[in-house]
């Protein structure tokens, strides 16, 4: 008699999901199977699960390990906001990429077995709909052709490349799986190319994914750091690639591909596409945490509305000094005293260029509950959105105007 794990979820996958164990016995069918649940090596769940009447009993992880696995938001040695990081080309993550291994046994009713079979997920930060099915494959996120996504964004990708409109003070990242021995990549490099508006090609850089450029080598054994952050947006490529868009005025797109040690294309191209701003009022960034552990952001250029409001219990108190030989109060004295006042900031954010792409990606920051702003030059706050909706509308053929509130996810000390 010995318990054996029959099916799994693929190797890496997004954790919001229904994540399925089916167990099994090879010999007689034991009272109890025993699950034992080890993240990055450590034990943190036990369980006995009784058969149905197939003989079978099925696990679902994702009840174990609902909200352990986070996007991270600061640098793996959370020195600096992630969003706005730029000494280096790469940075990792601690939290977003976490390795569960599921070890199954059996309970006789008098005797516990020891562990039998066993076998490893490694879960992101994420959600997969119903509609993708069961387990849903994740390969394309593996980089290991030309032809592959790669790149962990909910941006569709169109004849294999993925676009970012992004203006030149832009911050932000884009996530990638950096590993050889789980699933394959075969990534070493990545390759930079800056391009004017007729596409000509004004200058080429290549850095190498290693520890040197923040990031650890795709062979390293890591489970965390295997997530791997480019600080891919303007102004972050701007500082790490001393000053590679300064050099070159005219540029209008950067191309940005992974590949092998050899130069084999390896992903779909990122490009990040330049896009000229109003310079009347700040524009504002909302970034957030997408469905497949890493981060998105969209630009709102219109006027962002801004108010402050505060709420406080009053109570009414004597005027007066009623432990005086004389009794007396000055004409400015408070019977109404505010109690506990607290205050909130709140933000309406409005843009009146946004395209079709952005209309798309923007669903998903509704449904994300990790969301940064940030206005002009600023510091990225944490914010919430207030409503469970937002207004489009079409200003012309394929430009909508678009507009939501936000509130700064930190009480206002009062």
């Amino acid at each position: 008699m010995s318990a054996q794990i029959d099916s799994k979820p693929t190797k890496i996958i997004p954790a919001n999901q229904s994540l399925i164990f089916s167990i099994s016995d090879s010999g007689t069918t034991p009272d109890r199977f025993v699950v034992w649940v080890n993240e990055d090596s450590v034990e943190i769940a036990k369980l006995y699960l009784t058969p149905n009447t197939n003989n079978v009993a099925f696990f679902n992880l994702a009840e174990v390990v609902r909200d352990r696995v986070k996007v991270d938001d600061k640098i793996r040695d959370e020195s600096a906001t992630l969003l706005s990081y730029s000494t280096l080309p790469f940075t990792t993550g601690r939290n977003g990429l976490k390795e569960y291994e599921v070890e199954v046994g059996t309970f006789t009713g008098s005797t516990e077995s020891a562990p039998q079979d066993s076998d490893k997920v490694y879960l992101l930060d994420g959600v997969e709909q119903i509609s993708a099915g069961l387990h849903p494959s994740f390969t394309d996120y593996y980089a290991t052709a030309l032809t592959k996504k790669v790149w962990l964004t909910d941006r569709i990708p169109v004849s294999d490349v993925i676009t970012i409109e992004a203006s030149d003070d832009e911050e932000g990242c884009i996530a990638f799986l950096n590993d050889i021995n789980i699933i394959g990549g075969l990534a070493a490099q990545i390759k930079t190319t800056i391009k004017n508006a007729t596409g000509t090609a004004l200058s080429t850089i290549y850095d190498t994914i290693n520890v040197a450029n923040g990031a650890q080598l795709p062979s390293a054994s890591d489970i965390n750091q295997k997530l791997t952050y480019l600080m891919a947006y303007p102004k972050n490529f701007e500082s790490w690639s001393s000053g590679e868009l300064s050099a070159n005025p005219t540029w209008d797109s950067y191309e940005i591909q992974l590949l092998s040690g050899s130069g084999a294309k390896l992903s779909n191209v990122l490009s990040v596409k330049r896009r000229c701003t109003q310079e009347k009022h700040k524009n504002t960034q909302l970034a957030w945490t997408n469905s497949v552990g890493g981060w998105d952001s969209v630009l709102f250029t219109g006027r962002t509305e801004h108010t402050d409001s505060v709420s406080s219990k009053p109570f009414k108190k004597n005027i007066g000094d009623w432990d005086a030989s004389t009794y007396s109060f000055l004409p400015e004295a408070r019977e109404s005293q505010a109690y506990q006042v607290t205050g909130k900031s709140m933000f309406k954010l409005t843009s009146i260029d946004f395209s079709f792409a952005d209309i798309e990606l923007i669903k998903y920051a509704i449904r994300s509950d990790n969301l940064m702003m940030r206005a002009g030059s600023g510091d990225w706050i944490p914010v919430t959105i207030d409503t469970n909706s937002y207004n489009v509308k079409e200003r012309f053929s394929g430009v909508f105007s678009v507009s939501l509130s936000v509130t700064l996810a930190q009480s206002l000390r009062c």
